[in-house]
């Protein structure tokens, strides 16, 4: 028979483990997203004026866990911050994210949310004598966020590749002058240094073309066949199965800021014009975002055929075999390609 000591002690080890599996299965106390410039990412900027997360989170019974959002100018940044844990939510071109899922499986395993959008991004210059990207020589320069790795990069290289050949799909990285899209556009309309081009998204692109003498080279959408993805958020499955609670509640924010945009994007244009999002007016936001070409969707468009060809050409080692090896099992029931 035990003693009264005896069960105390079994008593209160008990009782350790069961404080040890509490704090084993305790969700994260802050969760850190991240956004970037443009009306590409209207979802991230929904999300954090609508106080989503927030939302979704007290109804998942995380009411206390505090939401914080960054903004920088690449994907590559964000990728870093991802990588030292200083980050949850990445967010950035579908490039950058494709090279952290090939870099983290296994480990890490980074995968992606959901997409954001698919914009046409359009490679614009200011010098007449270029029509094509064949006229494009050593004394041009083209400005693009993430230049080396991100989503316009590899536009470009797919569309070197049709032009001159696989083997020679960086013959223009040398071109390439990293800046991101503000600084790129500013160099641009300046009429004078070395940027003369720019490979860009809405609304930048859209600002350019207004000016006298801009013109466009090349369309994405044209390079990939049709309305392609461009933009998404990814995350690491390390997180995921830590926080499930708080990973669904940011996906579940995000798909409810893609239904709300599309159900009104008049107030998404007005939200984006009052968090700062440029100095355009309501209207034009609002122009842009309907385009046909715009779409915002969780779903990803024509994103195989883009890996595809980065582990056709080394910048990716493993080969997605389907759009869902991408993205994590919360989007798998969406239409995707």
């Amino acid at each position: 028979m035990k003693t009264w000591g005896q069960a105390l002690r079994i008593l209160a080890a008990g009782l350790a483990g069961i404080g040890m599996a509490g704090v084993a299965h305790a969700e994260v106390d802050e969760v850190k997203l991240v956004s970037q410039y443009g009306i590409g990412y209207m979802q991230l900027t929904m999300m954090n004026r609508d106080k989503l997360v927030e939302k979704h989170l007290a109804k998942a019974g995380l009411a206390a866990t505090k939401v914080t959002w960054a903004k920088v100018a690449a994907g590559a940044a964000a990728n870093d911050a991802l990588l030292s844990g200083n980050l949850h939510f990445a967010s950035g071109g579908t490039g950058p994210a494709l090279i952290l899922w090939d870099k983290t499986r296994g480990n890490l395993d980074v995968r992606g949310v959901g997409a954001l959008a698919s914009m046409p991004n359009l490679l614009i210059t200011r010098n007449p004598k270029v029509k094509t990207i064949r006229d494009l020589t050593d004394k041009d320069r083209i400005a693009m966020a993430g230049a080396g790795s991100s989503v316009q990069t590899t536009y470009l290289q797919m569309a070197v590749s049709k032009e001159y050949g696989i083997e020679n799909y960086k013959k223009l990285n040398p071109l390439m002058v990293g800046l991101p899209h503000p600084e790129g556009l500013r160099a641009l309309l300046s009429g004078t240094g070395e940027i003369n081009s720019q490979f860009t998204s809405p609304p930048f692109q859209n600002y350019a073309l207004e000016a006298p003498g801009i013109t466009t080279v090349l369309n994405s959408y044209d390079v990939m066949g049709g309305r392609n993805t461009f933009l998404m958020v990814w995350s690491t499955n390390k997180f995921r199965e830590a926080n499930p609670k708080t990973f669904r509640a940011v996906f579940d924010a995000m798909k409810e800021a893609t239904a709300s945009i599309n159900a009104d994007k008049k107030r998404a244009a007005e939200m984006y014009v009052q968090e700062g999002g440029g100095k355009e007016s309501v209207d034009k936001i609002f122009k842009m975002m309907s385009d046909p070409q715009v779409n915002y969707t969780m779903s990803p468009e024509r994103l195989l055929a883009y890996a595809q060809f980065m582990n056709q050409v080394g910048t990716l080692k493993n080969k997605p075999a389907a759009w869902q090896d991408l993205f994590f099992p919360e989007l798998h029931d969406q239409p995707g390609s």
